[in-house]
């Protein structure tokens, strides 16, 4: 009985030597020169469309000195164009006002590790007392770190009507950011726990703003001992989830 091709009985003669080390070369398409440049083009900004953003950059970090060194509400956008070596008519090309500009510098300031940081309360799940207060300093932390430009933010918001409309999408990014707690309220109650969210991160805001200011001169572990009573029951974290209040 003959064995099968390629059995110990019989081997099936393989390739030539010559095509057996040849490299393998997929097949591709030839890409003409002018298809080519168009992909080099598609890939890459103009000039104007660099020298637009780099206007913009430009713009932007003079607001922010300025915001800075004169206050919100006395910096004119004739001082942030002549800061930038710009015009006033090239600041508008940019923004549709000054607000626009401090909510810019808010939105890449700011709100990157505002909604980090309650993402990672959101991965504690249930906290401790003693995770909840170490997550409520790092939160005073990062006020500190960012006092100027939460001045500017606070300056900003009380003197524009466009940011104040602004705080309700605020609030529901970060609401968003816990998502975890959010369902272990269930739908029936995922209004109440929004409503909770909203309500701390509201105070959590506006007095820590106050207090990296100096409108209070309380100690800070005064500080992190109330914020941790309030955040304790405002969370709700002695129910069980998805059970309403009594």
């Amino acid at each position: 009985m003959s064995s099968a091709p390629g059995s110990r009985g019989h081997s099936t003669p393989g390739p030539p030597a010559a095509e057996r080390t040849a490299p393998f070369r997929p097949y591709t398409q030839p890409v003409s020169e002018g298809a080519a440049a168009a992909r080099g083009r598609a890939s890459r900004p103009s000039i104007r469309e660099a020298q637009k953003a780099s206007t913009f950059e430009v713009l932007l970090q003079a607001a922010a000195e300025l915001f800075v060194e004169r206050g919100y509400a006395a910096t004119t956008i004739e001082q942030i164009a002549s800061r930038a070596g710009a015009s006033r008519a090239t600041f508008y090309l940019h923004f549709d006002g000054k607000w626009q500009a401090a909510a810019a510098l808010a939105e890449r300031r700011l709100m990157p590790e505002t909604i980090e940081y309650y993402q990672r309360l959101d991965a504690l799940g249930v906290p401790t007392r003693e995770q909840l207060r170490a997550w409520l300093d790092d939160a005073l932390g990062f006020y500190e770190r960012h006092r100027d430009d939460v001045v500017v933010n606070r300056q900003a918001v009380g003197l524009e009507p466009e940011l104040a409309a602004l705080t309700p999408q605020f609030l529901g990014r970060c609401a968003d950011a816990m998502s975890g707690y959010l369902a272990r309220w269930g739908e029936d109650h995922r209004e109440e726990a929004r409503l909770r969210l909203s309500l701390l991160i509201i105070q959590l805001t506006d007095f820590v703003t106050d207090w990296v200011i100096g409108y209070w001169q309380t100690d800070r572990q005064v500080v992190l001992d109330v914020l941790l009573d309030l955040w304790t029951a405002g969370l709700g974290l002695h129910r069980e989830p998805g059970t309403p209040g009594a």
